[in-house]
């Protein structure tokens, strides 16, 4: 009896995910393994957390998009967005670079540069990485961190909680249309995808305040992150689109498109985290200067929930699955 072969496409990434959740083996000095921003593993008396990422051309880029320098910058500030989600810092770096053979050496350089420029700026520092030939650009990221208190899981939730999420969202993907050519705009108007800023003050005091009790980078859109909470936590989530801090660039767009830019673009890399409401009064004093917003709170259930004034609204497009069409 023949075997039916499934592909990438049909199980999705997550589902993918969760598949090969079941060939790791759990060992006693890792904390926290598959299936959060970071692993958590213990080195003798310390707690690492530990993350990795790839920028891939065609995929996530076009050369076109930015100079080699900004992809460098790019490449470590969405590696550092995880590490921010776990209330750390980003303290070592290695880098895997692949390349055509006919790249010229002074592109990879200047990636380098920026990519160290952007780790420097934030404490942390390259220490290591490889090189290979390839089709096209590829840059793989390893970061290791340290907590700034208990980390931060995406497990943490609780019925009753408050939803908040920092900065403006809809921005990077607003930006991305640009870049694609599906608008026309500013260049200006795509720095929210080409120079994300990975929120690590804000996520360094939630964790060392004990303010939240549940964090996760929104990278593949506001709903669909904020429903890993949901699932790891094992509750629902109801948010306002009113309360949404929608970019300044989505303002001329209709509410359905502003909406589903805001709840499904990703690569905003800004912070969507849950907050007891015994620690909502606290929360402005350790907010690290960031701009958060309450948009929703965590109710029973186990889905996401987008609830206005005129009752539930359609969920938008869900967010970015790299194997799904």
């Amino acid at each position: 009896m023949r075997t039916e072969r499934r592909r990438f496409s049909d199980l999705g990434e997550f589902g993918l995910i969760r598949r090969l959740t079941g060939l790791v083996v759990s060992r006693r000095d890792v904390e926290v393994g598959v299936g959060d921003d970071c692993a958590v593993v213990r080195v003798g008396d310390q707690r690492l957390l530990l993350t990795t990422d790839a920028l891939v051309e065609g995929v996530h880029f076009r050369r076109s998009w930015d100079r080699p320098a900004g992809l460098g910058r790019r490449a470590f500030a969405v590696n550092a967005s995880d590490i921010a989600a776990m209330g750390g810092r980003p303290r070592y770096a290695l880098v895997s670079l692949a390349a055509p053979r006919t790249a010229a050496s002074n592109d990879l350089t200047a990636m380098l540069r920026g990519f160290v420029a952007a780790a420097a700026a934030k404490g942390c520092v390259l220490v290591g990485g490889n090189l290979a030939a390839a089709p096209r650009w590829v840059v793989s990221v390893t970061l290791i961190g340290e907590p700034c208190g208990k980390p931060l899981l995406r497990s943490g939730a609780r019925v009753g909680d408050l939803v908040y999420v920092s900065g403006t969202l809809g921005g990077a993907a607003y930006a991305r249309e640009i870049l694609l050519g599906y608008r026309t705009g500013t260049r200006r108007e795509t720095l929210p995808f080409r120079r994300p800023a990975a929120r690590l003050k804000l996520g360094a005091a939630l964790a060392r305040e004990r303010m939240a009790s549940a964090a996760i980078d929104v990278s593949d859109g506001l709903l669909q992150d904020l429903g890993h909470i949901c699932e790891a936590s094992g509750v629902g989530a109801v948010v306002d689109p009113s309360r949404i801090p929608y970019a300044r660039s989505l303002r001329r767009l209709s509410d359905e498109k502003r909406q589903t830019l805001a709840m499904a673009g990703g690569e905003d890399y800004e912070l969507v985290f849950t907050v007891p409401q015994a620690n909502a009064q606290r929360l402005a004093r350790a907010r690290a200067d960031t701009p958060i917003a309450c948009i929703g709170s965590i109710v029973r259930g186990s889905n996401v929930r987008v609830v206005g004034a005129q009752g539930t609204a359609a969920r938008p497009t869900r967010g970015f699955d790299h194997f799904r069409r």
